[in-house]
C-alpha cells in the first residue's frame, strides 16, 4: 500500500512521520509498518492527522524513528505543522527543542 499524503499535514508529527515513511520506505506503508511495528491502517491515520498518539504509541514511534532528539517527539503531535511534507526539518528549531527538553529535565 502507497502513503497518500493530504494538502497539508495536521501536525508535526504527521509532517515528520509521512516524511520518514516516503523517504525511508520510499512511501510503502507495509514497509515502515513492519519496521515500526504499528499497524499500516493506525500509520495512515496518524499521518492524516485523524488520530494524535498516546503516549505509548508516540514512544514507540519515535524510538523507530530515531530516538530522543533524532525520532518524532511526543509533543511534535500536538505541534501544529512546521512545513510542508518534504521541508527539512528545522535544525534551529530542533536544536532549541532539545535544549527545552534538557532544562525541563
Amino acid at each position: 500500500m502507497k502513503l497518500h499524503l493530504g494538502a497539508t499535514p495536521k501536525n508535526e508529527g504527521a509532517r515528520r512521520l509521512g516524511r520518514t515513511i516516503m523517504s525511508a520506505y520510499r512511501g510503502n506503508v507495509f514497509a515502515a509498518a513492519k519496521s515500526m511495528r504499528v499497524a499500516p491502517g493506525t500509520l495512515m491515520r496518524l499521518v492524516d492527522g485523524a488520530i494524535i498518539p498516546g503516549e505509548e504509541l508516540a514512544g514507540d514511534i519515535g524510538r523507530a524513528t530515531g530516538g530522543p532528539g533524532k525520532g518524532i517527539e511526543r509533543l511534535d503531535w500536538q505541534r501544529e505543522a512546521r512545513g510542508g511534507w518534504f521541508d527539512p526539518v528545522d535544525a534551529g528549531v530542533q536544536a532549541a527543542g532539545n535544549a527545552a527538553r534538557r532544562v525541563a529535565a
